[in-house]
């Protein structure tokens, strides 16, 4: 008899969290966009924090995570935000009845399609983590060429009151503008910054009067010369 009071609370509470886990948004979600070369597989990891208050940060699994999330807004079933560094595609999402999020991403030309996450685990929030300052050489905007194309790259790194920096890349061709940098390094006139979203790395070295930075701009095994100017 107690045996079976035990299992029987036992399922009772378990069926109870599964279903408050059902019509909750947080979790680890995934679900499918259109892209240039075909489907593209994203990833969206919503929580609350210590504060109860909603974070999140998106993916392309299995090689990308912890892209910024923007203008987030959790309202009951509601669920709306920008994906900053997918070409800041507005997402408007609803929990349904069978527990997915679905509803419709909207991209900077206008064009809004439909969309469905499945949530397949907990969240695992990734957040950006504050930048340390940068030298006065290195505070300000950078512009140069990449490739034959040739296609514009503009660097900005803008100290704060903190005594951090706000980096960003703006890369007109492709419609972007204020992608963050995920990294910057800048050890004497030696400066490194990550691009996550490019999955790339630019490695360069200041010049000695503080007007060029020249370098290479790396993606997996491949290297291409990069040299910006201050603006």
């Amino acid at each position: 008899m107690i045996a079976r009071a035990f299992f029987s609370t036992f399922a009772v509470l378990f069926f109870a969290a599964l279903l408050c886990a059902q019509g909750s948004s947080d979790g680890h979600w995934e679900g499918i966009v259109k892209g240039d070369n075909g489907d593209v597989r994203i990833s969206l990891d919503l929580a609350r924090n210590a504060q109860s208050q909603w974070i999140a940060s998106m993916g392309v699994p299995p090689q990308i995570s912890g892209l910024v999330v923007m203008d987030l807004s959790v309202e009951g079933k509601s669920v709306k935000f920008m994906a900053l560094e997918m070409m800041m595609t507005k997402f408007d999402l609803t929990l349904d009845a069978s527990g997915s999020l679905n509803g419709t991403y909207t991209l900077r030309t206008g064009a809004s399609f439909p969309v469905e996450f499945k949530r397949t685990g907990e969240a695992k929030v990734q957040l950006m983590q504050p930048l340390p300052a940068v030298s006065q050489d290195l505070e300000g905007d950078w512009e140069g060429s990449l490739g034959n194309g040739p296609m514009r790259i503009i660097f900005h790194f803008k100290n704060q009151p903190d005594k951090t920096v706000k980096a960003t890349i703006d890369t007109p061709a492709t419609n972007g503008f204020g992608l963050p940098l995920d990294s910057v390094k800048q050890t004497g006139r030696s400066v490194e910054v990550g691009v996550k979203i490019a999955g790339a790395t630019f490695k360069g070295a200041l010049s000695a009067d503080g007007a060029e930075l020249a370098g290479q701009f790396l993606h997996e095994t491949q290297g291409i010369p990069l040299t910006l100017h201050k603006k």
